[in-house]
């Protein structure tokens, strides 16, 4: 802990007593004495003050929190303040309100991958895992790939990749990923065993997340991710829990299986999930009698129609009906497909925005302490200095209140930066840096 001296006084002191000054509505006494401050903390110049506020009305809940923070702010050194724990809901209680504290992360903990690509369709029967299987075969000529068959009431990769279940336990009791020339790969499927699957909703969203979780991967630079098909409950919660980088949506040309694409397109990106770009399978064949190209669905323009960029697009061809482990050449498309999500891998903005810890996070807080917390830390920051906010709508309009309100000037001359991102429906982004 890092505490800053005054006149004999720690930073930490001097918070305590500002804290201390607030006063109980209920019974007039200091929140300390009272209980409601559980525990009061400085580092680097932030301020963290836990707070019991469960079981108080919510508007004076919000009045003590908001007292807190002025308090704490009043403090020579304090540059952030941040007033977590219980606070009252909607159902009377629990955490969250006015007072929560967020978690910036991801549900699901993968430290030993790297990037997460998810390979998803709006329809079933388009090739979904075949173009996942594919692609997670020519990624590995140049990185450390693992391959996740999600696809739980149709895994097929198994059978894609020639491997059979069930599979080992390590001895730590993690789920041991078989191995496909140095491609490790895991499915539901190897665990069932071949049995057929009912689990539905929760129970069938718990077994993937569980299973993703506790596979022994080995350290990958990218794990490819075959979802199911659609946009249903387990996909969408997946892509929330799971810290995606980015998705691959296939299709067919069919002017439906296209428009569907284009929703659910627009639905991930929605949703915080970056779209790559999307891969045309089945585009037309060439008939092996007279040779001939033929094209299956008709004049279309699919990248017209997507609203994304087309990465490949894949003929209906035997050949490409399942990877070949021993290939050293890849397919046309497939090494296109490939090209293109190796190349998003490896710029520097692959995935969704870090939240460093410092974020404020204003997710719950009446819009006028919204208003006042962002001016009071922005107003703080020194010239070149970033600072992030954390909000559940778009942010922008703060953006517009920092530079007029408190910088009294034009966007362009208050920050040197100033991005948006989106990262869940319920969190985004604030990105700014203060003009030197």
């Amino acid at each position: 802990m890092t505490e800053r001296e005054n006149g004999g006084d720690s930073v930490e002191t001097r918070v305590e007593e500002a804290v201390a000054s607030v006063e109980d509505p209920d019974f007039g006494a200091s929140v300390v004495e009272a209980g409601l401050v559980t525990d009061v903390s400085v580092a680097d110049g932030t301020a963290t003050i836990r707070v019991d506020l469960a079981g108080a009305d919510p508007e004076e809940a919000e009045e003590v929190s908001e007292a807190i923070r002025r308090g704490a702010f009043e403090v020579a050194g304090v540059e952030q303040v941040r007033v977590e724990g219980e606070t009252p809901d909607a159902g009377g209680g629990g955490h969250g309100g006015p007072s929560g504290s967020h978690d910036h992360r991801t549900g699901l903990s993968l430290p030993e991958v790297e990037h997460v690509i998810a390979v998803g369709s709006a329809k079933g029967g388009v090739g979904k895992t075949t173009v996942a299987t594919h692609l997670a075969r020519a990624l590995a000529d140049d990185f450390d790939v693992g391959l996740f068959d999600a696809d739980i009431h149709g895994p097929n990769v198994p059978e894609m990749v020639g491997v059979e279940g069930p599979v080992e336990a390590t001895d730590d009791g993690q789920a041991e990923p078989a191995n496909v020339g140095g491609m490790e790969v895991m499915s539901v499927g190897l665990i069932a065993n071949d049995a057929p699957l009912a689990w539905r909703g929760a129970m069938a969203h718990d077994a993937l997340t569980e299973l993703l979780e506790d596979t022994a991967w080995s350290d990958r630079d990218v794990l490819v991710v075959d979802l199911p098909p659609g946009t249903g409950d387990i996909v969408l919660t997946m892509l929330q829990e799971v810290p995606v980088s980015g998705s691959v949506l296939v299709t067919t040309p069919f002017p439906t299986s296209l428009s569907d694409t284009g929703r659910s397109a627009a639905l991930l990106e929605e949703n915080g999930v970056p779209v790559v770009g999307a891969a045309v399978n089945m585009r037309g064949f060439t008939c092996e009698n007279c040779g001939h190209d033929h094209d299956l669905y008709g004049d279309t323009d699919p990248e017209e129609e997507l609203g994304v960029e087309v990465l490949a697009e894949l003929p209906f061809d035997r050949g490409l009906q399942r990877p070949d482990a021993d290939e050293t050449d890849l397919p046309a498309p497939v090494a296109d497909l490939a090209s293109a999500v190796g190349e998003f891998l490896e710029r520097d903005d692959a995935g969704p925005v870090s939240v460093p810890d410092s974020a404020l996070d204003i997710r719950g807080l009446p819009p006028r302490i919204r208003h006042e917390q962002v001016g009071e830390e922005f107003r703080a920051l020194d010239p070149g200095e970033e600072f992030y906010v954390v909000n559940d709508h778009d942010p922008s309009p703060l953006a517009q209140m920092l530079a007029g309100e408190v910088a009294e000037e034009s966007p362009d001359e208050a920050f040197d930066a100033c991005e948006v991102h989106r990262r869940a429906p319920d969190e985004w982004v604030l990105e700014v840096r203060r003009a030197a």
